[in-house]
């Protein structure tokens, strides 16, 4: 072997041990170094919930409690002590309580930002917090962005920090935060079956009455009575959808929307229960009122279910979804133009 190759050789091999020095170093670092171990973000919360009393939040645009009172139980003090969804109430609590740390992030308050983790209102983040009765507070906890982990149980991965504090976390997340008063609002008002509704008459703010009717529940079309000539099919059988994919996303105390230049709007299914909707337009929303009753020789199914409906919502106004509003405060000039 000439002298050239034994060198070449030589060199091959101390490039070999330096990487495996290199290697055996970084294996006893990793060693050394401490692990993380995921922890409940708030240890003995859990047995806490059932004393939760309020709960505080604070979003971009929205500042508002849920307060569990003695008499109403969950409500919203700030929108006219509305209902408040207590499913969204106890995911939230229980979600707390299951929340657990993954690893830490970032500590930089200037990379907060990349999590969703600014204050609020600044950014989209939601501040959480809960409290007892008595105002002592039992857990609080800034949210931010969420992504997926790959969790098995379906749970998500959420950047959290503690206010006050700039040191993030990847959690792990049971629930997703809120943080819109509308989030929290018991706004399913009404549930009615496509195959229920037999038929829908509209009468316009100013405007010539009309209905839209069937004569069985297999019918897929409604007819349009008075007729009118270059009204599409397609626009009189999307006036029943308001009904039967029924949608709202804010609610007032009735006294607070004017209603006194109110389209009406009623609605009779095969079974029995009469819907009466009063439909006002303030400015660019559209708000209802919303009341029922059965018919004569409607089931008790019916008449219960009519009694529930206007028991939830006889003190209320709701903010129609804006697609929703559209079609109930349809005229004729609506249906005879391409604008439904």
């Amino acid at each position: 072997m000439n002298r050239k190759r034994i060198l070449a050789v030589l060199a091959a091999g101390a490039v070999v041990s330096t990487g495996l020095a290199v290697f055996a170093l970084h294996q006893r670092a990793e060693e050394g170094a401490p692990q993380f171990t995921p922890a409940q973000v708030f240890p003995g919360f859990a047995a806490q919930v059932k004393n939760a009393a309020r709960i505080h939040i604070v979003s971009h645009g929205a500042d508002f409690d849920i307060r569990n009172t003695p008499d109403k139980g969950w409500i919203l003090p700030g929108s006219g002590n509305y209902p408040a969804d207590v499913d969204e109430v106890r995911h939230t609590l229980i979600g707390l309580a299951a929340l657990e740390t993954i690893e830490p992030k970032t500590a930089r308050a200037d990379w907060l930002r990349y999590e969703g983790l600014e204050t609020p209102p600044k950014g989209d983040a939601v501040l959480i917090e809960v409290y007892d009765a008595a105002g002592h507070p039992l857990a609080s906890v800034i949210a931010g962005n969420m992504e997926t982990i790959g969790d098995t149980n379906g749970a998500a991965g959420l950047f959290i920090r503690r206010p006050g504090e700039t040191q993030s976390w990847l959690a792990r997340a049971v629930f997703v935060p809120h943080g819109a008063p509308s989030d929290w609002m018991l706004l399913q008002v009404l549930d009615l079956a496509p195959a229920r509704l037999k038929d829908v008459t509209i009468a316009p703010a100013g405007g010539r009455a009309f209905t839209l009717a069937r004569a069985h529940p297999s019918d897929a079309s409604y007819t349009m009575s008075p007729a009118l000539a270059g009204a599409a099919a397609a626009k009189i059988n999307a006036i029943p959808t308001a009904l039967t994919a029924f949608s709202v996303n804010d609610t007032r105390q009735v006294s607070q929307i004017d209603f006194t230049k109110a389209a009406h709007v009623t609605a009779h299914t095969f079974d029995g229960l009469v819907l009466t909707l009063n439909v006002a337009t303030v400015g660019n929303d559209v708000w209802i009122t919303l009341a029922a009753t059965a018919a004569p020789g409607a089931t008790p199914t019916v008449v219960e279910e009519a009694r529930t409906i206007t028991a939830r919502s006889k003190d209320w106004a709701y903010r129609l979804a804006p697609d929703k509003g559209r079609l109930l405060t349809a005229n004729e000039t609506a249906l005879g133009a391409n604008t439904l």
